[in-house]
Order: C-alpha cells, then sequence, then structure tokens
C-alpha cells in the first residue's frame, strides 16, 4: 500500500480497509552504509471495518510491528524503498506491505 492509499481485504464479514495515512519517521540505516544502529521506521496506518475504524503507528524494528483489530492481526511486514546514502527519499514515495490474519479464539 502506497502512503495516501488504502486496500480492502474481503472477508465473509465484512473485511478491513488498510490506508497508509503517513510517514511518521525513517531513520533505518541507508542500505550502503555500515550503522551501529539499524534504525527504525514508524508509519501511521487507519484500519477500517464494520465496528469503525481505528489509526496505529506500527514500525519496522523498534516498538510494535503491528496490532490487532475487528478479529484480526494486522502486521508491517516490509517498507519501501530502504534508504540510501546518496538518494533522498519523497516522503510519498513509500510502500508498506502487510499480513493480516483472521484471529481464532
Amino acid at each position: 500500500v502506497r502512503v495516501g492509499q488504502q486496500k480492502s481485504i474481503p472477508a465473509a464479514n465484512g473485511g478491513l480497509t488498510i490506508k497508509f495515512v503517513e510517514l511518521v519517521e525513517d531513520s533505518r540505516c541507508p542500505a550502503d552504509a555500515d550503522c551501529i544502529w539499524a534504525g527504525n521506521a514508524k508509519i501511521k496506518v487507519k484500519v477500517s471495518g464494520r465496528r469503525g475504524s481505528q489509526t496505529f503507528e506500527m514500525n519496522t524494528n523498534v516498538g510494535p510491528k503491528g496490532d490487532s483489530f475487528g478479529g484480526y492481526a494486522i502486521n508491517l511486514e516490509s517498507l519501501t524503498p530502504v534508504p540510501r546514502s546518496n538518494v533522498r527519499i519523497n516522503r510519498n514515495g513509500y510502500t508498506a506491505t502487510f499480513t493480516i490474519t483472521k484471529l481464532t479464539r
């Protein structure tokens, strides 16, 4: 899902819509550098379903990588592009990949 866009996940009981609201921060180590710390990227995501909507912050390395909503676990799997030391990334040029798993009781 690209920044500002959303994707719907169909399901028998209403499904979910995930919107990549914004990139909050990106301090990840550039792929072409040697860093002491891997860094972290944080994004804001809005998840909507039959029971309303909720906004979450998800991280690539530090802090929560996901959360649950409406009986589903939603996790940030990757955020691209990976920073490079000589390239400035447009804040709207990021794409987030999520995994969504139905929770069972």
